[in-house]
């Protein structure tokens, strides 16, 4: 844990030292308001436990792990705006500070800024072509979960495939990017990547149960948001699969209503049914199964057990987290 704590405080500290503001004012207080949130910083930190893991030069690695946070923020400036999110870590959005049109050009100039940070080290432009590979997928990953909200039938394979595009791919490529900077071997590399999609996998689907089953202040986003927005995650499907005719129907039909509905009546009513066919506990499973994935990708990894021991934890406290 020590040093986890160490790398936190070596990113936070970098992150200190940088300049995210500018003018026009309009512009730049979004991104220093966002940026500087007291976020997870799960991706740059992920980036700096492969890069220690390879015995990679921290300094090095502190600006793609800077890259990746940036990049991330700016897909959330972007994802608040389509969902119209009021809250985000418990303050709120940027769409619903300011307005849609600053938070655009905001996440515009942050996508910039990520890649001239991904440009800084010495494999600059082989970091900044996975960045751009990921921007890339989670833009389809965005896109299909948009096409969901119109679609009459969505399966489970298919909503999977979308988590991994849109979350999963952006942390197996930050645990890419710090082995790539620290110069592993390719077969360690794609074993890392591997590892990284099957965290992310399951780090979604627990978000998805985060998002019903935790409060709001420790969750900092709306209750059942999923529910109100019509989002079909993976405890929606699995519901339909489990549920009667009449639950089903009265499932999809909920799924239907907009605002104007009574949301919290609606998001009770959703979450008794789910709680009836314990799909929860379903999910927990599906969970737990892309953990035992990950972590058999991390052992075939060709470096002593005690080199990877931080990672390995790091990744133990993630899936027991409740935020």
């Amino acid at each position: 844990m020590e040093k986890i704590k160490q790398l936190q405080q070596d990113f936070a500290d970098f992150m200190a030292k940088t300049d995210f503001g500018g003018n026009p004012a309009e512009l730049y207080a979004p991104i220093s308001y966002t940026i500087l949130q007291s976020g997870k910083r799960l991706r740059p930190m992920l980036c700096l436990l492969a890069n220690e893991m390879f015995g990679g030069d921290e300094q090095q690695a502190l600006w793609p792990a800077l890259a990746l946070e940036t990049f991330h923020n700016f897909t959330l400036i972007h994802d608040d705006i389509m969902d119209q999110a009021p809250l985000r870590r418990g303050k709120e959005t940027v769409y619903q500070k300011w307005n849609a049109n600053i938070a655009i050009l905001s996440g515009d100039a942050m996508l910039a800024m990520a890649f001239q940070y991904a440009l800084k080290p010495e494999k600059g432009a082989e970091l900044a072509q996975l960045l751009g590979k990921v921007a890339r997928e989670i833009c389809e990953g965005q896109q299909m979960d948009l096409n969901f909200e119109t679609l009459g039938n969505v399966t489970i394979d298919e909503y999977l495939e979308m988590i991994r595009l849109k979350t999963a791919v952006l942390l197996a490529s930050a645990l890419q990017m710090g082995a790539t900077v620290a110069g592993a071997k390719e077969a360690d590399i794609q074993l890392l990547y591997e590892f990284g999609i099957n965290l992310g996998m399951s780090f979604q689907l627990q978000d998805d149960i985060l998002d019903l089953y935790s409060d709001v202040a420790t969750f900092g986003k709306k209750h059942g948001g999923d529910i109100a927005d019509n989002k079909k995650t993976y405890l929606y499907l699995k519901a339909l699969g489990l549920a009667s005719e009449k639950d089903r129907k009265r499932l999809e039909h909920l799924f239907t209503l907009r605002i104007d509905h009574d949301e919290e009546e609606k998001i009770e009513e959703v979450q008794a049914i789910y709680d009836r066919l314990h799909v929860k506990e379903a999910s927990e499973r599906v969970m737990a199964d892309y953990d035992q994935k990950a972590f058999k990708a991390l052992e075939a990894i060709d470096l002593p057990a005690e080199r990877k021991i931080h990672l390995r934890t790091y990744a133990e406290l993630l899936s027991g987290r409740k935020k």
